[in-house]
């Protein structure tokens, strides 16, 4: 019975052309819709757990790997810097401060667990540096 299973989920696997190796990452290429998803989710969660009055955005995505889990779990490593948006505030364009100082840029990486089938996604872990 195990072993029928096993063979169903490769064979499924393969009839739809993953390109994912099950249990173990693989590299994705950062401008995959499912991967920007992820990313603009723990962007806002880490904005809205920071402390800082200004709100930070992407600059460069580092790399992007992906695992199979019971979904699809993301660990995304990307560059930020704050923008001249407040926290609450109702601007809809948000530019990155130009002087380093107030731009204050900093690297994360955000580990997002992806239940499309829920319509859920969850940081699970997130790590910044500067």
């Amino acid at each position: 019975m195990f072993w029928r299973l096993v063979f169903l989920i490769s064979g499924a696997v393969c009839a739809v052309g993953l390109d994912v190796i099950v249990g173990g990452f693989t590299d994705v290429d950062g401008n995959n819709e499912q991967v920007q998803n992820a990313l603009n989710f723990a962007i806002t969660e880490h904005n809205k757990a920071s402390n800082d009055l200004y709100l930070s955005q992407k600059t460069d995505v580092v790399k992007v790997q992906r695992q199979v889990v019971s979904g699809m779990k993301y660990v995304i490593t990307v560059k930020l810097a704050k923008t001249s948006c407040r926290k609450g505030g109702s601007e809809e364009r948000c530019d990155i401060f130009q002087d380093p100082v107030m731009a204050k840029p900093y690297q994360c990486t955000f580990t997002v667990w992806s239940r499309p089938w829920l319509q859920s996604l969850i940081l699970t872990e997130e790590k910044c540096s500067t």
